[in-house]
């Protein structure tokens, strides 16, 4: 046979084989198995503490899987592995689209105090903007007004009492920058607000105070003298009451 029309042959033949195994479908990290299965495999990554691998298979199941019964299950032990991770930005994300497509689920309740948690999680420093403290606290407010007979109430209730005072600690620190330079009404605002809002916080006390200060230096005598008064009256021990009376 002429070598050239052997070369020929060889090459189509080439060519057909890599047609063939090149339409060939990509294996899924799912093949041949059901979404009970990659459930429990996800199941078994958690149990070892792998969240990073668990939460990945978790989320096969919403990709392959997306009208099984393990579906929602599965989106809530993917947010919660992200959680354990620490990828709190990645389990907000798949909790909003878990309580975004089943509103009705018994799960409700959980989801929106894990995403509250994840958010609180991600609070920075009272040095900081306290943003994400305002978002949080918004978070476990809604769920408390939502479901205000769940089990997750009472732990919500606590962790919006340290949001408060961390809002109520940076509004402070705006204040008093605010005062140091000569911009006393931009205190004022910030003390008052911290009065009206957060008068049970660690910062209450030390508000009213600066309000009798800034108020004094403003000759708003009469606004002082009433700021004074509930000072005196709410924290009559308080280190600030002592101060008082050393103000001019």
């Amino acid at each position: 046979m002429d070598l050239r029309v052997l070369n020929k042959r060889s090459c189509f033949l080439c060519g057909l084989v890599f047609l063939i195994t090149g339409c060939e479908s990509p294996k899924t990290p799912v093949e041949g198995k059901n979404a009970e299965e990659v459930y429990l495999e996800a199941k078994n990554l958690m149990k070892n503490d792998e969240f990073e691998d668990a939460a990945k298979r978790f989320k096969d199941i919403e990709t392959y899987f997306p009208y099984s019964k393990k579906a929602g299950t599965a989106q809530i032990m993917s947010a919660y592995c992200n959680f354990k991770n620490g990828s709190y930005i990645d389990a907000i994300r798949e909790l909003d689209v878990f309580l975004r497509y089943h509103p009705s689920s018994e799960l409700v309740p959980y989801a929106m105090y894990l995403k509250a948690v994840s958010k609180y999680m991600t609070v920075s420093t009272v040095g900081r903007d306290s943003a994400q403290a305002k978002d949080a606290r918004k978070a476990f407010v809604e769920l408390i007004n939502r479901f205000p007979t769940c089990k997750y109430v009472e732990d919500s209730q606590k962790k919006v009492i340290v949001l408060d005072d961390i809002i109520a600690a940076h509004e402070m620190i705006v204040g008093r920058y605010y005062q140091q330079n000569k911009s006393t009404l931009a205190a004022l605002g910030r003390y008052n607000y911290v009065v009206s809002r957060f008068p049970n916080t660690k910062s209450a006390e030390e508000a009213f105070y600066r309000i009798v200060e800034c108020c004094k230096n403003e000759g708003l005598k009469e606004e002082a003298d009433n700021a004074a008064a509930v000072l005196k009256a709410r924290f009559p021990k308080g280190t600030w009451v002592k101060k008082l009376n050393q103000l001019k």
